[in-house]
């Protein structure tokens, strides 16, 4: 147990850092365009969101689909079929997301407005996403190599990578908004170049050879291409589910509150995004340890890293919670110090903040599935978690209580995801039963 707990640890503790670390990128540059441009700047950052979150949506599909699948081979002791679906991987992330790129970057006033962007926010946000999406593949780069890096052992590296990352990216935001006054497209063009530098460190792992993994021209096999897929699809789901719900919630918050909703619900997102993060990277600290263990037949192992992942999650959700409820409006008052802004945000916050607690559980559950490739548990749960339980309530509960009930919508979305899942969960162990009572 002891040995199992500190392999846990030996995955997840970086994967966490690295994760949070990640998230900067895009909180940094909520900082600073608040700081430095302004809070209708801000607005047109969070409009954007959705294509970014599409980008990761994507990428990790990819990657977390490619990682499970590699691991298993991994397990079975088949490490050339491994290295084959990571580099099949690789090839499919560039190709999807250099389309995706493109599109951003030849039509992006046309995708603000498809975004719901209003006249005031159109030129922000086509700025931005013209100039992120020129880094595109890079940011899949660092997302996906991050990844599978980790799971050839080097967990470390990749911990490092990211945070090389974020501190080039923090430098250059500071030099390109407020020395160079580049505005905007500065914020997009420091998160770039941040990721790239994430990317150079990355690829050493492969140049020096520090794991079982190999770059060469992969062979392109159509099963293992559709097993990738069909086992990264819930993270694809998980993934577009958050650009669905961001682009909803921007839709109501213009339509109920105008753009200093927007520019709020821009802040909690951002604080989100890192908070996520710390949950996203303790279920990805897991998914090596479940994947590998589900590949040698180790269930008992399964079950125990499983737990560990649920625990871990839910005490630093209660911890989470409590540090919001304190110092929630200083934190706040990083991105603005406008007050009417700032307690808007907070309000907000204290109710839409406890969603983290069910959440926490909810994203390791998704996890697990994925890990084991049992994609169809794992689809139900992120379609149902995502696409219909928050955003139904987003929809209805406005309307019965009033503005509150758009931060409430996310509370009731996650709460009926739990319910689900331990309905799914009852339904398995009756089965499980009804096969013993069989035999």
């Amino acid at each position: 147990m002891k040995s199992l707990w500190k392999e846990f640890m030996r995955y997840a503790v970086p994967s966490v850092i690295g994760m949070m670390v990640s998230a900067l990128y895009i909180v940094v540059d909520g900082i600073f365009v608040g700081r430095g441009v302004g809070a209708g700047a801000l607005a047109s950052v969070n409009v954007a969101l959705p294509v970014i979150t599409l980008m990761m949506a994507i990428t990790m599909m990819m990657t977390m689909g490619g990682a499970a699948v590699m691991s298993i081979k991994f397990g079975e002791n088949k490490h050339e079929e491994g290295n084959n679906i990571f580099l099949q991987s690789l090839v499919l992330i560039v190709a999807v997301t250099g389309v995706v790129s493109l599109i951003g970057i030849i039509f992006p006033v046309q995708l603000a407005r498809i975004l719901g962007a209003s006249d005031e926010l159109v030129k922000g946000t086509a700025e931005y996403l013209r100039y992120y999406l020129i880094f595109g593949l890079g940011f899949s780069g660092s997302l996906a190599l991050s990844t599978f890096v980790r799971n050839d052992g080097n967990p470390n590296l990749a911990m490092v990578a990211l945070i090389v990352g974020a501190v080039t990216n923090i430098t250059l935001d500071y030099t390109f908004i407020f020395i160079f006054k580049f505005g905007i497209a500065g914020a997009a063009v420091a998160s770039g170049l941040g990721q790239l530098s994430s990317v150079i460190i990355l690829l050493t792992h492969f140049f020096k050879k520090k794991g079982q993994l190999e770059l060469y021209i992969p062979k392109l096999k159509k099963d293992e291409t559709k097993r990738i897929i069909k086992a990264g699809t819930p993270e694809f789901i998980v993934q577009v589910s958050n650009a669905v719900t961001i682009l909803a919630f921007n839709l109501v918050i213009i339509k109920r509150i105008g753009e200093v909703g927007v520019a709020g619900f821009s802040i909690i997102g951002y604080i989100t995004t890192v908070l996520l993060a710390l949950f996203i990277g303790v279920s990805q600290g897991i998914q090596p340890l479940i994947s590998y263990n589900s590949g040698k037949g180790d269930y008992d192992k399964v079950d125990t890293v499983f737990k560990m992942g649920l625990k871990t999650n839910f005490i630093a959700s209660l911890v989470i919670y409590v540090i919001i409820l304190v110092f929630g409006k200083s934190i706040i008052s990083i991105f603005n110090d406008d007050q009417s802004l700032i307690k808007l945000t907070y309000d907000a916050i204290v109710i839409y903040g406890f969603s983290f607690v069910i959440a926490s559980i909810n994203i390791v559950n998704v996890t697990y599935h994925q890990a084991t490739e049992n994609s169809k548990i794992a689809n139900l749960i992120s379609i149902s978690r995502g696409m219909v339980f928050t955003i139904v309530a987003l929809v209805v509960l406005p309307l019965i209580i009033g503005d509150i009930g758009i931060w409430i919508s996310i509370i009731l979305g996650e709460v009926c995801t739990l319910f689900l899942i331990m309905y799914l969960i009852y339904i398995k162990k009756t089965e499980k039963k009804q096969s013993i009572i069989r035999l």
